[in-house]
């Protein structure tokens, strides 16, 4: 009987480590699959920003420049680019339906002050259009500071 015992003894003990081998190796898999997941989703949402960044950054050189009158040096050609820049944001950003229609809105309205600057009738004229331009650089703003709200919690 002791024997028996005993051979029972050793054998729930073997048991007993296969269990915690098999629960250590299971957490071990678990966590790593989580903590990739955690990793990409952190890497994913740092180029959103870095995405964000470049988009307010173009945005607000244009719009600067649109406001200085850069646009009727002998080089407008920068100003063109941003615009054109703008456009094609507006497709890259269509995730973020409020940015790709403020994109779009300050586009228009910078399209239009460009093509406009020198052929506005009246100081009303040419004030709406800057202030149009103006106006559309703010909601822009906010439609990128109300997206970014939404970023995961815990990056």
């Amino acid at each position: 009987m002791d024997l028996a015992l005993t051979g029972l003894k050793d054998y729930a003990a073997i048991v007993v480590a296969c269990l915690a081998a098999a629960v250590s190796v299971v957490t071990l898999v678990l966590t790593t699959r989580l903590t990739e997941g955690r990793e990409r989703r952190k890497v994913l949402w740092e180029r959103e920003l870095v995405r964000f960044a470049e988009l307010e950054d173009v945005a607000g050189r244009l719009v600067e420049d649109l406001m200085r009158f850069n646009i009727r040096d002998e080089d407008s050609t920068q100003a063109y680019e941003k615009l054109q820049y703008l456009g094609v944001a507006a497709g890259r950003f269509l995730r973020y339906q409020n940015v790709a229609t403020a994109l779009r809105d300050l586009e228009h309205a910078a399209g239009w002050y460009i093509r406009q600057d020198a052929k506005h009738e009246s100081k009303v004229e040419y004030e709406k259009a800057r202030a149009e331009v103006s106006e559309g650089f703010k909601r822009l703003i906010r439609a990128c500071d109300e997206s970014l709200k939404n970023a995961p919690k815990g990056l």
